[in-house]
């Protein structure tokens, strides 16, 4: 049977908007096609520009140049290795963090007020 491919995120899961993040999917030698999935089956990259990270093992990188709200959510990665597909990869949940989300009022804003005598 073939291993499971490993997905992560570089820099991190956590990307600000118009910033960008690489999906690096590794899985054994002798991968002939990467794919990158959303959380369905029919979003999805293929890309055949294989390296190799080490003896053991191949990797492909999958780039996005620039993420918005719209590229949030869920990613798993699977390869082709002749004759067969292997099984996905976990999933790994991208975060999208904007400048509004993150913002927050100063604390003592926050503080109740003793009301006067």
């Amino acid at each position: 049977d073939l291993p499971r491919p490993s997905l992560s995120a570089e820099p991190g899961t956590v990307i600000p908007l118009g910033s960008h993040v690489t999906f690096v999917c590794r899985g054994p030698v002798g991968v002939q096609t990467f794919r990158l999935e959303r959380e369905s089956r029919f979003t999805y990259n293929d890309t055949e520009d294989v390296s190799q990270a080490s003896p053991s093992e191949s990797e492909a990188r999958f780039r996005i140049d620039s993420v918005s709200e719209g590229n949030a959510g869920p990613y798993r990665c699977i390869y082709y290795k002749p004759p067969k597909w292997s099984d996905q990869s976990d999933y790994v949940e991208l975060l999208v963090k904007g400048e509004d989300v993150t913002w927050a009022p100063p604390q003592s804003q926050l503080a109740p007020r003793a009301c006067p005598q």
